[in-house]
């Protein structure tokens, strides 16, 4: 019985930890790394980086936020069903949380990839309007995503303080 009563609050609280700490990194990588790394020569100006150079290092820092992106699925996956079979879920958090995760996976399984194979072809690949289209397509799943991921993250947040 102590179990349960410590095990639930400390799965919420981590759950809503690792929403908090996505929804950041989100913001982060969104608002303050990407200017920054396709502005880099504003500055350093000596450092010959054209725009493709910036977007291969932009596109390593996405790859590496991949596999939290890919844990923060599995964990929303993990945490709503159960959450459904205990009878804690309503429809707005498995909407929230189902859009979350296919805004991830179409982000690091589809986008990224993409993007990557397009980059190995080189400047010329990511020069075309397909590239322009699919890169477009990545920014506003990645837009999205910060929106449900707030909305789950926020919902969650009410919910708990509703219920006190």
């Amino acid at each position: 019985m102590f179990q349960g009563k410590l095990l639930l609050p400390l799965a919420q609280t981590l759950y809503l930890w690792v929403l908090g700490v996505t929804i950041g990194a989100i913001i982060a990588l969104g608002v303050f790394g990407a200017p920054v790394i396709f502005k880099a020569w504003f500055y350093l100006p000596d450092l010959p980086l054209t725009k493709f150079h910036s977007g291969i290092l932009m596109t390593q820092i996405f790859v590496k936020f991949g596999y939290l992106l890919n844990f923060t699925a599995f964990f929303i996956i993990t945490y709503e069903i159960l959450a459904f079979k205990l009878g804690a879920s309503r429809p707005p958090f498995l909407l929230f949380g189902g859009l979350s995760v296919i805004g991830i996976f179409l982000f690091t399984l589809y986008y990224t990839p993409y993007i990557i194979e397009a980059q190995k072809l080189g400047e010329e690949a990511t020069g075309s309007s397909a590239f322009a289209s699919m890169h477009i397509q990545s920014e506003w799943v990645f837009k999205l995503l910060l929106l449900t991921l707030s909305l789950l993250f926020f919902s969650r947040i009410l919910n708990l303080l509703g219920r006190k």
